[in-house]
């Protein structure tokens, strides 16, 4: 009888345990694997030299942009403070129904927080500047980025994972017009 009960007792750990493990298991995945969140990255579109409009080509572009982004589940859109940045976001914004959010060209560590903390598993669009777009890759934990004075055609699309450790995969594609 007594070898009994210490069978009984062994069983009953035996699923405690696996229990336990297919519990942190779950946390885990969910945590590290679960729905990543997907940041697409552009500078604004081409601008008119020393002024803050786009010009015919970059408003082109920025159509081409709407285009791209009206079924890709954008749920946010992140600009500077730049009229050039917003002209590049307007038509998608339009498109999909968004108000954008200006986000401080200045305060790149902000905005990555403010993704990160209000963004998880959501698909985001910034539309930033030559030096920013690299900046907030580099805050995500993405390689180093150059973009040149004259590139408008870049979309780098960041995948993040929840887990700190996880890699950051980060794709570049064009659109619209090559750059001169």
């Amino acid at each position: 009888m007594n070898n009994w009960k210490s069978r009984d007792l062994s069983w009953r750990n035996t699923i405690i345990i696996a229990g336990t493990l297919v519990a942190i298991a779950g946390v885990y995945w969910y945590f590290c694997w679960g729905i990543p969140t997907t940041v697409l990255l552009v500078r604004h579109a081409d601008r008119q030299s020393g002024a803050d409009a786009l010009t015919a080509a970059g408003t082109a572009r920025a159509q081409v942009l709407a285009h791209l982004m009206e079924k890709s589940g954008i749920s946010a859109i992140y600009t500077s403070e730049a009229a050039r940045t917003q002209q590049t976001a307007a038509p998608t914004a339009s498109l999909l129904g968004i108000t954008p959010a200006v986000a401080a060209s200045s305060d790149v560590a902000n905005l990555v927080s403010t993704i990160r903390t209000n963004r998880y598993g959501q698909k985001v669009l910034v539309v930033g500047h030559s030096n920013t777009v690299p900046q907030v890759i580099a805050q995500f934990g993405g390689p180093v980025v150059t973009i040149g004075s004259n590139e408008y055609d870049n979309l780098y699309v960041l995948t993040l994972c929840r887990c700190r450790w996880k890699s950051v995969g980060l794709t570049n594609l064009q659109y619209g017009a090559a750059s001169p």
